[in-house]
Order: structure tokens, then sequence, then C-alpha cells
């Protein structure tokens, strides 16, 4: 087994009026096409006026990660944490 394995990291933030921004913790996905799946599902729910608060998606990346972390982000489809865990 390799030390690393690649998965799919998405950065997210929260907005908040009045307060500003901060960071909100990272999503992982197995695939490219899982992170694209969910990030689609999860846009099309969005309001069409920008509310008070809300949380938005960064950009979808390869990251290195631990193949045991790799193994459970398969296993579960998606894994949230509050920092990066890539390598």
């Amino acid at each position: 087994m390799s030390d690393t394995t690649i998965v799919i990291e998405v950065e997210w933030t929260e907005y908040e009026r009045g307060w500003g921004q901060r960071s909100d913790g990272y999503s992982y996905h197995p695939s490219e096409e899982a992170a694209a799946k969910y990030l689609d599902d999860y846009l099309a729910k969005q309001p069409k006026e920008v509310p008070d608060y809300y949380v938005s998606p960064g950009t979808p990346r390869m990251v290195n990660v631990d193949p045991v972390f790799a193994l459970l982000v398969d296993g579960k489809g998606i894994v949230w944490t509050e920092k990066s865990c890539k390598i």
C-alpha cells in the first residue's frame, strides 16, 4: 500500500452579513465526479437572493491523504473536517 492516496478536497467559506467571512471546513469526496455531483446538488438548493448567512464551496482539487483516511472517504462517500487533511 502506498503512503498516500488521492481524494478530492473542497474548502468551504462561511459568509455572514455584518460579520464577514471565515473558513467553514473541508469536504472530501472519493472522485471528481462525486464532488461535482455533490456541489451541483448543493448549489441547486440555494435561494436566488443572497441570504444574510450562507456557505460557499471553493474549487475542488486533488490532494494526497493518508490511505486510511481515503478508505473512510470512499466508504462514507463524503467526510467533513475542520482542518485540511492533505499531506
